[in-house]
């Protein structure tokens, strides 16, 4: 079975690459980069394939069994068509299940809903595939948040997404371990 995993060059994705090595063998995973050359260093093979080019992921998932979709970085109304840019490029090259790192999150009133929406309009998106599919509604990664730690301090408080509520943690190692 071979697996592909978009964002292969960006933490969560490289991470997620790593465990599936040790799970299935390199020769059964592909990484996929905006940028390949970010990502040779994890030594399986690497396709090139930009969110906002279906081009690209037309031939990325060629001989693919299952691709496993990070979401995106961009603004939230753009991750939405350029996350429907792999799952139409999975479906027109037969792949067999999808994968989606989605978020927790509050859809309405917060700062981070409206990311949370195009995540949740993905969901529908892959649900609404054809394709066998899994969705991960990972939490909040620990380590941009580590970086503020003297911050948090200097203030006497711990701001980020989850606003006053409560918030739960994951480091993007334990979600590369999860998703493998």
């Amino acid at each position: 079975m071979k697996i592909a995993v978009t964002s292969a060059s960006g933490k969560l994705g490289a991470s997620i690459v790593k465990h599936l090595i040790n799970l299935i063998g390199k020769e059964n995973v592909i990484g996929i980069a905006r940028t390949p050359e970010k990502a040779t260093y994890l030594d399986v093979e690497i396709r090139k394939g930009d969110y906002n080019n279906r081009e690209d992921f037309n031939e990325a998932l060629q001989g693919v069994d299952a691709v496993l979709l990070v979401s995106g970085m961009d603004e939230p109304q753009k991750r939405i068509q350029q996350h429907r840019n792999v799952i139409e490029a999975a479906k027109q090259n037969g792949v067999q299940k999808i994968v989606y790192t989605s978020i927790v999150g509050d859809e309405i009133n917060k700062a981070f809903s409206p990311i949370v929406q195009s995540n949740r309009q993905t969901e529908k998106d892959v649900q609404n595939s054809g394709l066998n599919w899994v969705i991960g509604r990972n939490g909040i990664y620990i380590e941009p948040d580590l970086e503020y730690i003297d911050t948090y301090v200097k203030e006497g408080r711990i701001e980020n997404c989850a606003g006053q509520g409560k918030c739960t943690y994951t480091s993007r190692e334990e979600l590369g371990f999860a998703y493998a």
